[in-house]
């Protein structure tokens, strides 16, 4: 069973003993997508008590957790979060950054372990992964040379006994050195200046044509996103590709001035500054809701998943 950060810490046992019964905190039944949603939620408090010492409050930080899954089960306690949170919570203290940043590490290793946990439950899942890992270029060691290698090969040959000719030939003759390197800084110079001329030509010719179109830095990276979550569906990567609509959406959101640019928030927040009641809050709940069971609860998306995912987002661009 993989060792949990959260569950078992090297304390001594006398110690332990004697602090148990002074908690103030029940242990709370959780499933491991349960406790792997709390980890992703505390994780991004610590990151929102960084931006702002307003925000680090003990009592977000929730129950202690008795978890169990498939092949798991352990106490998960929090005490030593709420104590960061409650010193972190003066903005004057010297160690505020130190201390913050060992709570995220803390945390990502829980997570990272809980990660270790899971494939348990979901050999499948974990049998595609190992085999997308090693179908990767960089795991193809054995190739077939290729006609355009050959040519390279060829060619490199040829340029690297010109020069050797040259070099043989510049101690014969000194001055051949400085004029080659002066005629190929001169080279690089040109097609340095014929290549701004044109990218300047090209961003003339697009203001000239489109006027009135004012610039949008929001949508285009909600455009990007999209983007990138239809690459990630073509690879059959249907969580990252979930994960990328969720942004797309957000940030879509963030540029109609719903809120504040903050990468600080949990999701759930992101759901309660859009106004209450209205089209676009059901919407961005309901992603939410898929985004934080897939993404943080570990589960296996499938097709299905993307395309509720890519429907939410494109009735959120309409409303």
């Amino acid at each position: 069973m993989p060792r949990l950060r959260s569950a078992v810490r090297p304390f001594p046992l006398a110690v332990a003993i004697l602090a148990t019964p002074l908690s103030s905190h029940a242990l709370a039944a959780a499933t491991l997508s349960a406790y792997t949603m709390h980890l992703g939620t505390l994780r991004s408090l610590v990151e929102a008590c960084r931006q702002s010492p307003a925000q680090c409050d003990p009592d977000k930080v929730g129950s202690d957790e008795q978890v169990s899954g498939a092949s798991v089960s352990f106490d998960a306690h929090y005490e030593w979060l709420r104590d960061t949170l409650h010193k972190a919570h003066d903005p004057s203290l010297k160690d505020r950054a130190t201390l913050l940043d060992d709570a995220a590490r803390h945390l990502d290793e829980d997570l990272r372990d809980a990660g270790i946990a899971a494939p348990a439950k979901l050999p499948s899942q974990a049998v595609q992964r190992r085999d997308a890992i090693l179908a990767r270029p960089e795991y193809v060691t054995v190739t077939q040379v290729s006609i355009w290698d050959r040519i390279f090969a060829r060619l490199y040959s040829w340029l690297d006994r010109l020069f050797g000719n040259v070099a043989g030939f510049g101690r014969r003759s000194p001055w051949i050195g400085p004029l080659m390197e002066w005629s190929l800084i001169v080279l690089a110079l040109t097609g340095l200046t014929l290549w701004a001329m044109r990218v300047f030509r090209r961003q003339r010719l697009r203001l000239a044509a489109e006027p009135g179109r004012a610039m949008e830095p929001a949508e285009d990276a909600s455009r990007n996103w999209r983007e990138l979550a239809a690459r990630h569906a073509e690879a059959h990567e249907w969580r990252d590709a979930i994960h990328c609509l969720y942004w797309a959406s957000i940030v879509l959101l963030e540029g109609r001035r719903m809120w504040a640019p903050s990468r600080s928030r949990t999701p759930r927040e992101y759901v309660r500054l859009v106004e209450p009641g209205s089209a676009r809050r059901t919407l961005l709940e309901q992603q939410t809701r898929a985004f934080e069971r897939i993404w943080y609860g570990l589960e296996t998306a499938a097709p299905g998943d993307y395309q509720q995912a890519l429907h939410l987002h494109e009735e959120l661009r309409a409303a």
